[in-house]
C-alpha cells in the first residue's frame, strides 16, 4: 500500500505497525492527516479507558451462555453475518442505503416471525417455553448491565460523531446509524414477546458489533 492520504483510513482499519509508522511519519507534514490521526488516537484511547471501567469482562459470555442454555434449537443469527459483510467493505452512500434497505426487510420479516411464536406462547403450556420466568428475569438483569456499559462508551464518541472532520469519521457514524436501526428493529420485536432467545442472540451479537465499532 502506497502511503497516500488516499489510504489513510484503509491502514487504519488494517492496524499494521509498519503502516501506521510510515503514516505518522507522513503525517508530519501532512495536516489533514495529522488531524485525522489526531482523532483516531483520542477515541481509540477514550475507548480504552472506559472498557476498563466496565463492571466484568465477562457480561458478553454469561449473557451468550444463559441464552444457549436454554434454547433448544438454536438458528444461526442472520443480522450479525450483514454486519460482518458491512464492516470490512468502504461506508459510502451506495453501501449505506443498500444496508438501511436490508435491515427495513430484515424488520418486517422479524415482527412477521414473532406472530406465530406469540400465539404459541399464549396456547401452550410454560414449560413449552425456550425462556423460563427465572432464566428470562437473569437474561434481562445480565443484558441490561452489558447494554449499560456499551451505551456509556456511545456517550463518549458521540460528540465526535455529531460534527465529523474526516471521511473516516463519517463512515463510522452511518455504520454506528445502521447498527442502532437494526437494535430498535429487534428490541421492538422482543417487546412482542419477551420469551424469544433468537431475537435476544441476534440482539445481544449486534450489541457486541457496535461495541468493536466503538
Amino acid at each position: 500500500m502506497r502511503v497516500e492520504c488516499r489510504n489513510l483510513e484503509k491502514a487504519l482499519r488494517q492496524q499494521e505497525p509498519e503502516l501506521l509508522e510510515a503514516f505518522a511519519a507522513h503525517a508530519a507534514a501532512c495536516p489533514a492527516c495529522r488531524e485525522q490521526l489526531r482523532q483516531w488516537d483520542a477515541i481509540s484511547k477514550a475507548a480504552g479507558g472506559l472498557r476498563k471501567s466496565w463492571d466484568s469482562s465477562q457480561l458478553w459470555p454469561r449473557i451468550h451462555q444463559a441464552l444457549a442454555s436454554e434454547a433448544a434449537r438454536g438458528r444461526k443469527p442472520w443480522v450479525p453475518a450483514i454486519f460482518l459483510h458491512i464492516g470490512s467493505g468502504n461506508w459510502g452512500a451506495a453501501v449505506a442505503a443498500t444496508a438501511v434497505l436490508a435491515i427495513t426487510i430484515s424488520g418486517a420479516w422479524i415482527l412477521w416471525r414473532n406472530y406465530p411464536i406469540e400465539e404459541e406462547t399464549r396456547t401452550r403450556p410454560g414449560p413449552r417455553r425456550l425462556l423460563t420466568e427465572q432464566a428470562l428475569r437473569d437474561v434481562e438483569s445480565a443484558e441490561a448491565a452489558y447494554i449499560q456499559s456499551i451505551e456509556k462508551l456511545s456517550k463518549l464518541v458521540e460528540p465526535k460523531l455529531e460534527q465529523p472532520a474526516s471521511p473516516l469519521m463519517i463512515s463510522y457514524r452511518e455504520k454506528l446509524m445502521l447498527i442502532d436501526s437494526a437494535i430498535a428493529e429487534l428490541r421492538a420485536g422482543i417487546e412482542r414477546n419477551r420469551f424469544n432467545a433468537h431475537l435476544r442472540q441476534e440482539l445481544l451479537a449486534i450489541y457486541q458489533q457496535k461495541q468493536r465499532t466503538l
